[in-house]
């Protein structure tokens, strides 16, 4: 199996691929690892965790690497993508850092945050063997990634919590507080799971949810989240494998073989609607269901009610929120460009220093080797030409000083230039600083308000629901009344 480590980007509106960033010796080539989207200071980073695949040609100190049984290298190694610049990083890391993993679900859940849960992890006699510890990672800067372990390995068994996986998949819920969904996966005895849970990151709180086996038996799958309204989201699985089998391939060796998912199951969708603070299943359709005119029914009364959702609660961004967004990435960019001068002018400083050194060097050296010369031709010759020699050397050094002078003078001005440059970028960095902090306190009333609405929809259910349910009594009531009356009258 070959591995790569190249970055490429899909357009969902052209669907064109496009390369980003070429192979590189400076990150190791795996596969199997995991890759979210995260956010800093407002620059976007690829962040890539762990995987197994060939030996890498550098070794980064701060990350294990350990050989299995197959040959591959398995690590923890984690690597930074800036988008902007398409620079790669390696991140220091700090806290409760996982160990060499792979195969695991990572999800994003805030825009410098994920959580990580499961995967497998290298044993001592080089095989792997499936966990279930949650991690949380958050990016603190540009080049600190801090980890922490919100549950080891051994955990109360008053306590829900998923058996150890890998080759599972994981997806986020955006509601009051994010909630991610857990389906399926392999594990520890190299068998499919079969199960659902969902992940209170608020309090990380795990819950087990009842999905059909068609759902759940698989592993190496997708999984996909789309928010219809605020009580109500689709969930789409698509593809994966099935049970592994061990087969006999000759001379008493056994590898592992499993079936990929096919239809109608290869594609799943399931309705989860939030009733009394919880998420609940309220449909599941398979490849079949999905092309039923019912579906296709209610299908566009969903996309409907989506559309009415987006256009009376969500918040587009106003004239002032653009034009600080187009601010911030204009300072991002004299930003970039003032670092670039920086750079040159500090290059071009330490030449304009050593050409000098040289210089100066130079004219001693030769100053030197004719006097040596001179003084060899004999004592009457010494005698002779000592006032000219004299009158030469003052004239030389005239010569080097005021070349000298000349040099400090222009590296002053390049240092001058220097310092023109940190204060226009300290300035820079300052002004971008006061610009996201803004735009922060724009998103943090943006979020309260998505709140507020979220709690009003979810108390007009309630009251709709009330209301039906007092129309439903005073219906009953009705009937009784005609029945009492109809009694009445034939027994008069």
């Amino acid at each position: 199996m070959c591995f790569h480590n190249d970055v490429n980007s899909f357009n969902s509106l052209t669907y064109e691929w496009s390369n980003i960033k070429p192979t590189s010796d400076a990150v190791m080539k795996r596969g199997f690892g995991g890759m979210v989207c995260m956010e800093s200071i407002g620059t976007e980073y690829l962040f890539m965790i762990g995987g197994n695949g060939s030996t890498p040609t550098t070794y980064q100190s701060q990350y294990q690497y350990i050989q299995m049984v197959t040959g591959r290298i398995c690590t923890n190694e984690q690597n930074l993508l800036n988008l902007s610049t398409r620079q790669w990083i390696i991140p220091t890391i700090s806290g409760q850092c996982c160990p060499p993993i792979s195969n695991f679900a990572i999800q994003q859940i805030t825009n410098n945050k994920a959580v990580m849960f499961g995967g497998g992890v290298p044993r001592d006699d080089g095989y792997d063997i499936s966990v279930n510890t949650v991690y949380t990672c958050q990016l603190e800067s540009d080049t600190t990634i801090h980890w922490e372990s919100i549950k080891g390995p051994v955990v109360p068994a008053s306590v829900q919590w998923p058996v150890e996986r890998r080759a599972h998949a994981i997806t986020s819920i955006i509601s009051d507080s994010p909630t991610l969904v857990m389906i399926g996966g392999e594990g520890k005895d190299n068998q499919l799971v079969n199960d659902s849970w969902l992940l209170n990151t608020s309090q990380y709180q795990w819950s087990k949810i009842v999905l059909p086996e068609s759902v759940t038996g698989r592993q190496l799958h997708s999984l996909s989240s789309i928010m219809v309204s605020p009580d109500c989201v689709w969930l789409v699985v698509v593809g994966g494998r099935g049970t592994r089998e061990w087969k006999n391939v000759g001379r008493g060796y056994e590898e592992p073989f499993s079936d990929y998912i096919t239809d109608p199951n290869i594609t799943n969708v399931i309705e989860l609607v939030l009733r009394e603070g919880e998420w609940r299943v309220s449909e599941v359709l398979d490849s079949t269901g999905l092309t039923t005119e019912a579906y296709q029914d209610k299908y566009q009364l969903l996309l409907k009610k989506r559309q009415w959702w987006q256009d009376q609660f969500i918040v587009y961004p106003t004239e002032r929120e653009v034009k600080l967004q187009n601010y911030v990435e204009s300072l991002q960019q004299e930003l970039r460009v003032s670092e670039g001068n920086k750079t040159s002018l500090q290059e071009a400083l330490l030449e304009a220093s050593q050409q000098d050194k040289t210089r100066v060097e130079g004219v001693k050296e030769t100053k030197l080797s004719s006097t040596k010369e001179e003084v060899s031709t004999g004592p009457t010759d010494v005698y002779k030409d000592n006032d000219d020699l004299k009158g030469e050397e003052k004239e030389e050094e005239q010569t080097t000083a005021t070349k000298q002078t000349t040099s400090e003078e222009e590296i002053d001005k390049l240092k001058a230039k220097v310092v023109d440059i940190e204060t226009y970028i300290a300035t820079l960095t300052e002004e971008k600083t006061l610009t996201n902090e803004e735009n922060e306190k724009l998103k943090s009333q943006l979020s309260d308000k998505n709140m507020l609405i979220a709690k009003l929809i979810k108390k007009e259910s309630q009251l709709k629901e009330e209301l039906q349910s007092m129309k439903d009594t005073t219906t009953a009531g009705k009937s009784i009344s005609v029945l009492i009356i109809c009694k009445y009258i034939s027994i008069l």
